[in-house]
């Protein structure tokens, strides 16, 4: 049988960012298992609590100078050497797990990949935007976000059943794969007609869109790249004053802030000590999250089904109400523990509260607002609007991670779960009167949707570029 090489180069970038998010999920996904570890009696590395927090919220310091180092590294080496840049930190991270002998390490290698997740997600789809072909682009970022979620999995079922330096060891070879990887591919076309490096563009081109009309592609690129890169840093900020800029903004900082305190990243991170401390023994905890890691592969394939059919607000809305209602549980779980009630009567509670909690998670806050990010700004403000908001989530990440133990110390697990419910119900209002519909609207129609319509001229007038090239990034 013979096999076509120039149809399956299209593959080989979507293959090598599906192997860059499998190295996020095991990120996220590693702190439930270990954390247990780490913390028990006989750990090689003993971790108190209050480490035990430290450890946790490193990854948001991390996300925190990510951001920074993404918008810098995405501006002036493009996207895919931000990509390999991000890889070669991951490596790093996972050296320091298999030479941990203090939190020291731990503190340094989480913090580290707290920063490559800032920069993973400011570049990827960067990446895959410009190297895909328009009309299978949708489905080669849907194919490649299934790697965050299958490395949870993967990294929770290691963690469980490994040592951490076998485990860190995987994923280092995994992570060395990919950057074999990219360090092959070509630069994307678009940096090397940034870079006024045409020739090599034409060959990137004639890599990523064989059969395809190059001289053609070449004048497109660089129309679009003359378009967009004209304006400085104090430009793009200076874009920030216009009104529909300004409340795309707020809408987009609002739904990253809702989605940190809504309490996923403590749920994830405490996943198993939470159901110790439930006393829940129908199933083993352990084998619980892994059971409950695995929801996340099959809810990507339906959330990218429904945010098409059923629109971003109502998607939302269901995420906000579910993950309430699953905070909503636990709490009451602990409450009834602390009335005494007899825990194998109600071991059921936190089992479907977390999965209730994470399915719904999937669908909403795990999604939209990154696609919202795409659909709420012109190029010209992407890029620093994408900055604003993961800096902003970093920094309200870290306040929500840091603060879980010392909460759950001094009030208890349900006044936290209380608190996280109630932020979670408090996205339905803001989803209500601020968010836009922006299912099947053109970029024009939202941004009239954000302002009053006696200014929807001037939204036209103060839009530049608007209908000379598609968003590249959107997903």
């Amino acid at each position: 049988m013979k096999v076509n090489v120039e149809s399956c180069k299209k593959w080989i970038p979507t293959f090598g960012v599906f192997m860059l998010l499998i190295q996020v999920g095991i990120n996220l996904g590693w702190p439930s298992p270990n954390l247990v570890k780490l913390t028990a009696p006989n750990s090689t590395i003993p971790v108190t609590a209050s480490e035990a927090s430290w450890v946790i919220s490193s990854a948001r310091l991390g996300g925190f100078a990510g951001a920074i180092v993404a918008l810098i590294c995405v501006a002036f080496v493009g996207s895919k050497k931000t990509i390999l840049l991000t890889l070669a930190i991951i490596s790093t991270s996972w050296a320091c797990v298999i030479i941990a002998n203090s939190v020291d390490w731990l503190y340094t290698s989480r913090f580290l990949s707290g920063l490559t997740q800032s920069t993973t997600f400011s570049s990827f789809p960067l990446y895959l935007g410009e190297v895909s072909p328009p009309k299978i682009r949708g489905a080669l970022m849907c194919l490649s976000m299934v790697g965050a979620p299958v490395g949870i999995f993967f990294g929770t079922i290691a963690e469980s059943y490994l040592s951490m330096k076998i485990s860190s060891s995987i994923y280092l070879a995994l992570c060395w794969i990919a950057m074999i990887i990219f360090i092959w591919l070509p630069d994307s076309p678009y940096h090397l007609v940034k870079t006024g490096d045409h020739k090599c563009a034409r060959k990137s081109i004639n890599w990523y869109f064989s059969n395809c009309d190059v001289d053609k592609e070449l004048d497109e690129i660089r129309n679009f790249v003359e378009a967009n890169i004209g304006q400085s840093m104090k430009e793009q900020l200076y874009e920030l004053n216009s009104p529909h800029i300004r409340k795309s903004l707020f809408v987009l900082l609002t739904l990253y802030i809702l989605s940190e305190l809504c309490g996923a990243v403590n749920l994830l991170a405490y996943m198993e000590i939470i159901l110790i401390h439930a006393k829940c023994n129908f199933v083993s905890p352990k084998v619980f999250v892994i059971f409950a890691s695995s929801s996340g592969i099959f809810m990507i394939g339906l959330t990218m089904k429904l945010i098409e059919k059923c629109g971003r607000r109502f998607l939302m809305m269901i995420s906000s109400i579910g993950t309430s209602l699953g905070m909503v549980g636990l709490a009451t779980h602990f409450c009834l523990l602390n009335a005494n009630v007899d825990p194998v009567v109600i071991q059921w509670l936190p089992f479907i509260s977390i999965m209730l909690f994470l399915m719904t998670f999937a669908i909403g806050y795990s999604c939209v607002p990154h696609t919202v990010l795409g659909e709420l700004f012109p190029d010209n403000a992407k890029n620093v609007a994408a900055f604003l908001a993961t800096l902003t989530a970093s920094i309200f990440g870290f306040v929500i991670t840091k603060a879980y133990q010392p909460m759950v110390d001094f009030m208890g697990e349900a006044f936290v779960f209380w608190i996280h419910a109630g932020f979670s119900i408090m996205a339905v209002p803001c989803i209500v009167f601020l968010m836009p519909e922006t299912k099947g609207k053109t970029f024009l129609e939202i941004q009239n949707l954000l302002v009053k319509k006696k200014d929807a001229l001037s939204v036209e007038t103060n839009i530049p570029y608007l209908n000379k090239v598609e968003m590249i990034t959107e997903l």
